[in-house]
């Protein structure tokens, strides 16, 4: 039984968040997350500059920097699942080999 009473674990309880926090992100992923986050930046950057410039107000410019800021942490910051449409499929892990050249180590120790 856990803290809270149940006898689930705390994560039982939201499957999707969980599966959530266990995805990553994938090369292709990772290239258009860091470019949407760049083209969204510098979007509120020019438009919060213009509107600035026009009003004569530095801050307007700030707020429009600090919203785009804020809304690119949270459509890029977190693992969601549209970065994640291209996954490497990685070259499965053969023990044998490593045993083989552990082995072979072992000789050459021998025959110092």
């Amino acid at each position: 039984r856990t803290r809270t009473g149940s006898s689930s674990p705390p994560h039982a309880a939201a499957p999707e968040l969980s599966a959530l926090l266990a995805r990553s992100m994938d090369f292709k992923g990772q290239f258009w997350c860091e470019r949407f986050f760049q083209v969204l930046v510098v979007l509120f950057g020019l438009a919060g500059f213009a509107v600035g410039y026009m009003k004569q107000d530095f801050r307007v410019t700030f707020q429009f920097l600090s919203a785009g800021g804020g809304i690119s942490a949270v459509i890029c910051l977190p693992d969601w699942p549209w970065w994640n449409r291209n996954p490497v499929s990685w070259i499965p892990y053969d023990s044998e080999e490593e045993e083989e050249e552990e082995d072979d180590d072992d000789d050459d120790d021998d025959e110092e």
